[in-house]
């Protein structure tokens, strides 16, 4: 079972703690706030109220020894980036740390952060990315060069096979999976004779350069 804890229950730590304590992993949440603790720990495996910024406490909890940490204390400056920086010290494997501006994600990674979360930031370029795109539905960045999109049909692919769009020779990206709502599981690495049908989704990869090529060519349908 997979273990993650989550320090500092604010919005975002909250919205987090809450999904994944539907899941089947073992969720640990930690804040200073009683009541805030009180209102999640029938939700998730373990509520704790504490201090987090205090490096024996941590240890103590073993909070290091989770397959992730998520630091979610972005608005205090100073606390977050002793957080992380204890978790570093203690040997944790995964620190995602959530941060207000680059500048201050900048801070969190140079002192142990493996990811810099900005929520603000993340959701203002998938709103741009869809409003610029309407075709395209989410956006996961694999790394600072690739990413994978979600994208829907457009039109023009309809009823042609992957091989007849021939995307990779095209664009240099990949298909790795279609999805329709009407089929009862997604296709991964759909075939050539593939027939593309209304409504489907494809799951893109592929260097982000080349995505937005793809996307400034077929990201508005044609009528």
């Amino acid at each position: 079972m997979k273990q993650f804890v989550i320090i500092g229950l604010g919005n975002f730590g909250e919205t987090l703690a809450r999904a994944l304590g539907t899941s089947d992993c073992s969720v640990t949440v930690i804040d200073r706030d009683r009541e805030k603790i009180q209102d999640l720990k029938d939700l998730v495996t373990q509520a704790v109220v504490a201090e987090a910024v205090d490096k024996q406490t941590l240890e103590e909890l073993g909070v290091h020894r989770a397959d992730a940490v998520v630091v979610a204390i972005g608005d205090h400056l100073e606390a977050s980036v002793l957080v992380v920086l204890y978790l570093k010290e203690l040997g944790a494997k995964r620190i995602l740390a959530k941060a207000n501006s680059q500048d201050h994600g900048k801070l969190l990674r140079s002192v142990g952060a493996n990811e810099i979360i900005v929520p603000e930031q993340d959701q203002a370029l998938r709103l741009a990315s869809n409003l610029i795109t309407p075709n395209v539905l989410d956006l996961i960045e694999l790394s600072g060069d690739y990413s994978i999109i979600e994208f829907e049909a457009p039109k023009v692919f309809y009823s042609k096979t992957l091989k007849e769009l021939a995307l990779r020779s095209k664009y240099d990206v990949q298909i790795i999976a279609v999805n329709n709502p009407l089929s009862e599981k997604p296709h991964p690495l759909p075939y050539g004779d593939y027939v593309v049908r209304p409504d489907d989704v494809f799951f893109i990869m592929g260097e982000n350069k080349k995505l937005k090529h793809f996307q400034k060519q077929h990201g508005k349908d044609v009528a």
